[in-house]
């Protein structure tokens, strides 16, 4: 082999390892994230007394079903309503409230915008709603596909939410970071084949 072939096949043997490494890493870290049940989880920051406003970028941001899971503050309670995102945008009015916006994949958060204005007015007294539910300990709440697009309203009382959390869960997408992370793996074995020096062939005996 002459020195320029080499060369060349230890150059693509490099490149081959650098390309191997980002689904390698990436591969490895989304299947540690998501679990063997493929689960997603989003931390909702920030959360307390400004009621937050889910709209149906996120919520039907895939066919699966989405679970947000509430945390009330000690003695507090949240109404959790869901329609269509006309009435609730209306009910909403121009309250202040907190809205999703996206995920975060890297940070496992949801992305926020917060919106100052009045109190929002009570959302039980109205008949426009698909769903209500009132929370009053940590509870989970799970919204279908079945009647979307739909908002989801979350108006909490008294001391507000401790916390709040969305949750997709798919198992394939476990095993297609799996295959992702071996396709990084396989990638750079090949690479460091073609970087490695070939080894030395033996004298002959004399």
């Amino acid at each position: 082999m002459t020195p320029h072939v080499a060369l060349l096949k230890r150059l693509a043997g490099a490149l081959l390892v650098l390309i191997g490494l980002v689904p390698l890493a990436f591969g490895t870290y989304a299947a540690a994230r998501l679990g063997t049940s493929g689960s997603a989880t989003f931390v909702v920051k920030g959360v307390g007394t400004s009621p937050v406003l889910l709209t149906p970028d996120v919520l039907n941001r895939t066919d699966l079903p989405v679970e947000i899971a509430l945390t009330p503050r000690s003695g507090a309670s949240a109404l959790v309503v869901i329609g269509t995102p006309s009435d609730t945008q209306a009910a909403l009015g121009t309250a202040g409230h907190t809205r999703v916006t996206g995920v975060d994949v890297r940070a496992g958060q949801a992305t926020t915008a917060d919106t100052a204005g009045r109190t929002v007015e009570p959302l039980g007294e109205l008949t426009l709603w698909r769903k209500t539910e009132q929370v009053t300990a940590p509870a989970t709440v799970t919204i279908t596909q079945a009647t979307a697009p739909e908002s989801v309203l979350i108006a909490p009382a008294g001391a507000g939410l401790a916390s709040m959390a969305l949750t997709w869960a798919n198992p394939t997408w476990f095993y297609q970071a799996l295959v992702l992370a071996g396709s990084g793996g396989l990638l750079m074995t090949v690479g460091w084949l073609l970087v490695r020096p070939a080894p030395k062939a033996k004298e002959l005996a004399r």
